[in-house]
């Protein structure tokens, strides 16, 4: 069906929070929908409540392997090697590495890593990219907007609104991007004790603040995904409707 990338040009933007809760609200939403790690860190899992020394199937394991390495309806897969392979860019474009079918990949992308995020951009619908309201990161921003700016939105996270640079830093850009910028979420010392108890925030914390902001970004994704895809079946022949614009043929991933 589609890829989303969630990518930073700033690491420490909780990225991985961010794309863990955003696959979750996606599957409540009714979508099938398979998270993929991308970063050699590892912590996305974290953010479903796996351990760091639990390994996540990679994404071409065969499907027996795969059953149980699935949370609150969200299928987790690590790509991190499978990324880094000589020949993942070729494959990419030969379409044996595919993101079609009838399932939602939600790719979490290291802030370092700005080269796979540029390689896989043109087989994404959506790219979505968290800022903070520091001024390291708001500099970055122009880094951010020079290539697909038009499959680019913006949230701001961990936003303190007691903080005047905070405030300002929302305002100024909403009044930059405009529909661009998705939402905000708060910041919430929920979110980090959830990551230490090894559980996911709505379970260990149903009415965080932050939980509602992401349900809330969940749920704005979900529209805008189903705008794209509607938009790109109107534009392709009726045998390639169901992949996204670029990918035709045999699709591994899906």
């Amino acid at each position: 069906m589609a890829l989303i990338l969630f990518h930073s040009p700033r690491g420490g933007t909780g990225n991985s929070f961010l794309a863990a809760t955003t696959a979750i609200a996606l599957s409540r939403a009714g979508h099938d929908v398979t998270a993929l790690d991308l970063a050699q860190s590892g912590t996305l899992q974290l953010h479903f409540g796996i351990g760091p020394g639990e390994a996540l199937p990679p994404l071409d394991a065969p499907a027996e392997d795969t059953a149980s390495a699935s949370v609150q309806g969200v299928a987790l897969r690590s790509a991190a090697a499978l990324a880094r392979q000589p020949d993942f860019a070729e494959a990419l474009a030969k379409g044996e590495i595919g993101f079609g079918g009838e399932q939602l990949f939600v790719a979490d992308i290291s802030s370092a890593d700005r080269h796979l995020r540029d390689l896989l951009l043109p087989y994404a619908v959506l790219e979505i990219c968290p800022l903070t309201a520091t001024a390291e990161c708001l500099m970055m921003l122009p880094a951010v907007n020079d290539t697909g700016l038009a499959k680019t939105r913006f949230v701001m996270s961990m936003v303190e609104d007691t903080r005047r640079f905070a405030r300002h830093s929302v305002g100024f850009l909403r009044e930059l991007l405009g529909d661009r910028l998705l939402g905000q979420v708060r910041r919430d010392e929920a979110v980090i004790e959830a990551g230490a108890m090894l559980q996911p925030l709505g379970r260990y914390a149903p009415h965080s603040a932050a939980l509602a902001d992401t349900i809330a970004l969940g749920e704005c994704v979900a529209e805008l995904i189903a705008e794209i895809l509607d938009d790109e079946g109107a534009d392709l022949p009726e045998d390639d409707a169901a992949a996204p614009a670029g990918q035709t043929g045999k699709n591994r991933a899906a």
